[in-house]
């Protein structure tokens, strides 16, 4: 029995659409209400603390919660400027001019989630890697969120990188 090309194509593609969304249930939702967000992961992610370093060489504490799959990073940091002067505007600026450093803007638009503003920004770095990342500064703490797949087939990864930067959510 020979099976017609278009037939088999149509099967195919019929797979794929209900593969996909498969794919995207897979990721579950993490709350952190101390921290004051929640975000989706593809998988559980770890939790550590560090110290973010501004582009002016200020380091504050930070909580960085990251998780891997298939070589992507997808990372929420958030560095505790209590007790400094930083205001919103130059904390989100300094953030997006440390988070470029070794790459080129592709993407910088204004960003809101719920009654917050801040920055999404789409880098494509030296080494082919490509980044997707927003950067909200809100009670004097910034709120990084990167996801970033590797050269050079980045662009593979665009679409799990955006439901990353997507699912960020500023819960109380």
């Amino acid at each position: 029995m020979r099976l017609d090309r278009s037939l088999v194509a149509g099967l195919a593609g019929a797979l794929l659409a209900f593969a996909v969304p498969a794919m995207a249930q897979s990721w579950d939702t993490y709350s952190y209400p101390a921290a004051g967000f929640a975000v989706q992961f593809p998988t559980p992610p770890a939790v550590e603390r560090g110290a973010w370093r501004t582009n002016a060489g200020l380091s504050v504490p930070s909580a960085i919660y990251a998780a891997r799959l298939d070589r992507v990073d997808y990372v929420v940091t958030i560095a505790d400027f209590s007790g400094t002067a930083l205001d919103k505007d130059a904390a989100i600026a300094d953030a997006s001019k440390v988070l470029v450093k070794d790459g080129q803007v592709m993407v910088d638009v204004e960003a809101r989630i719920s009654t917050e503003y801040g920055r999404e920004l789409s880098i494509a770095h030296k080494d082919g890697a490509m980044a997707i990342v927003a950067a909200f500064f809100i009670k004097q703490k910034l709120y990084v969120l990167e996801g970033r797949a590797p050269g050079p087939d980045a662009k593979a990864s665009s679409a799990s990188l955006i439901h990353f930067q997507q699912s960020l959510q500023f819960i109380e």
